[in-house]
């Protein structure tokens, strides 16, 4: 396909909308700002509403116009077309500006070189490349899988290199960017993805909205900073809290991405998601000869061993788990990847809390697997006794770990798992699938029926396992005894001090 008919679509996001100068300067360090100010920044890739369209953000302090220049030389850049649309910020020191372009139907597998341009300074950023995702059915994809990713993570600089290295398809990013975008004003998101650009200009970053996104602007805005600085498949832009979530077909497989901070059944948004994902899942089975794996992801976990808070998926009755288990069992979903535990963990093939084997042949029942272990460790994170579910977890803090998922094929792929300072590889399986599709009928039962119709009794364990909130181990309840008791002491302490009389009369009690 000509460069000449690849269309581009770009849109400029104001996040203040009066923006002033406090103090008078010369009219040459006037020129000398604004030029600076109109710099391009935070460059960021994603892809469109399919995989060989690619979308282009990025920021600038001043409200400039702006476009990108693109082809397959450098030589011959064709530019995109620029619009506008203003919104609000309130920060002052924080890029206020975001714009975006989209790249049709560029010719998948291609090698792509571009710049992002300031129309009035004539200010361009370096050139980038980025290979658009190929389409070749006898190929390979490669994905990095993350979560809780921010600006406290010790390898941030590896995990950089890690990803210009290596040729992946697409990094995916399940929740809790940043910690938080919106933080210091805005300037705390900012700073992460200057420091992310140099590979999210060069490979597709896909995001997840997490917890930490959900903040609230003006009163009733949520996801604020969230909707404004990504651009999703199939979303508008700026995307609406009812578009954040998504689902793409990259070589052999169906990714869906969901937004577990809104699956209250017992809510309007809740249940347009919950019946969004039901029909994205019938038709992607219905073309699963041409994508045969299906992988969702969302932020917060279906089963763990963490527990945090007033968290519930390592407890028998979990809300999340009742949403999303049967559908995820009937629709023969083959992974689920979340985060928000900060820590690494893989089920077995496993559904209402029973292991259906332990190996990954033919897998009879979905995968759940925690890949958290970039976010911040809390005081409060418990690690509880291993439940029979547990394949493998990790829990070293002096490892941050990424995981990098192969789509071999049809049948085949492989997940492995490696810490980000040093490449090591921690964990590694192999699953085989010769027969995607739905696993069967959800609900009591399954597990017998599963066992009689796969004839697999040799795979299965001789009885069936359950999930169940296992004894604290004594050391932690010791904790839990100082913590409460140092709690009860401050506050005695504070209850006498303040009846004193002299303390009352200086604090006017």
């Amino acid at each position: 396909m000509p460069i000449s008919s690849v269309l581009g679509v770009f849109i400029c996001v104001s996040l203040v909308p009066n923006a002033r100068l406090e103090h008078p300067i010369s009219r040459r360090a006037l020129v000398k700002e604004n030029q600076d100010s109109s710099i391009p920044e935070q460059i960021h890739l994603s892809l469109g509403s399919q995989s060989n369209d690619i979308i282009v953000v990025w920021s600038t302090a001043l409200n400039v116009k702006g476009f990108v220049e693109y082809g397959t030389t450098e030589d011959k850049l064709d530019k995109s077309i620029s619009s506008n649309q203003e919104l609000r910020q309130n920060s002052e020191q924080a890029a206020k500006f975001i714009h975006r372009a989209e790249l049709k139907n560029l010719e998948p597998g291609a090698r792509y070189v571009y710049r992002v341009v300031s129309e009035d300074s004539g200010l361009k950023s370096e050139i980038f490349t980025f290979d658009v995702p190929h389409q070749h059915p006898n190929r390979h994809d490669i994905f990095l899988m993350v979560a809780d990713l921010g600006l406290r993570t010790k390898s941030l600089q590896f995990l950089v290199h890690e990803v210009l290295n290596y040729k992946y398809e697409a990094v995916f990013h399940i929740g809790d960017i940043a910690y938080n975008l919106d933080h210091e004003g805005g300037n705390l998101g900012d700073e992460f993805m200057k420091r992310i650009q140099k590979f999210t200009s060069c490979v597709p970053y896909m995001t997840t909205p997490g917890d930490h996104e959900k903040e609230i602007q003006h009163g009733k805005d949520t996801f604020y900073h969230y909707r404004h600085r990504f651009s999703m498949p199939n979303a508008p832009w700026p995307m609406t809290e009812e578009s954040l979530w998504y689902s793409i077909n990259i070589g052999h497989a169906h990714f869906i991405s969901i937004n577990t901070e809104s699956l209250n059944p017992d809510t309007e948004l809740g249940m347009k998601q919950l019946e969004w994902l039901r029909q994205d899942l019938l038709e992607a089975n219905r073309f699963r000869e041409f994508q045969p794996w299906i992988i969702v992801m969302g932020h917060k976990p279906l089963y763990c061993t963490k527990s945090v808070m007033e968290q519930t998926c390592d407890k028998e009755n979990s809300p999340l788990r009742d949403v999303l288990e049967d559908i995820f069992y009937e629709h023969g979903v083959d992974i689920y990847f979340s985060g928000h535990k900060h820590c690494y963990e893989r089920s077995w093939p496993l559904y209402n809390g029973k292991v259906f084997q332990n190996d990954y042949i033919n897998p009879m029942a979905p995968v759940y697997i925690i890949i958290g272990s970039m976010g911040y460790e809390y005081i409060l994170d418990l690690q509880r006794s291993d439940p029979y579910w547990l394949a493998f977890a990790s829990a070293d803090k002096s490892k941050e770990l990424f995981g990098r998922l192969i789509v071999h094929n049809s049948t085949s792929l492989l997940w492995s798992v490696h810490a980000a300072a040093s490449n090591e590889e921690v964990d590694k399986i192999f699953i085989k699938q010769k027969s995607h599709g739905s696993f069967g009928t959800p609900g009591p039962g399954a597990f017998e029926r599963n066992q009689e119709e796969k004839s697999n009794r040799e795979k299965l364990p001789q009885e069936p396992f359950y999930i169940v909130d296992p004894e604290v181990p004594w050391h932690f309840q010791y904790r839990r005894i100082l913590l409460s008791l140092f709690v009860f002491c401050v506050s005695l302490v504070l209850f006498l001090f303040l009846r004193h009389s002299k303390v009352r009369k200086i604090l006017r009690l």
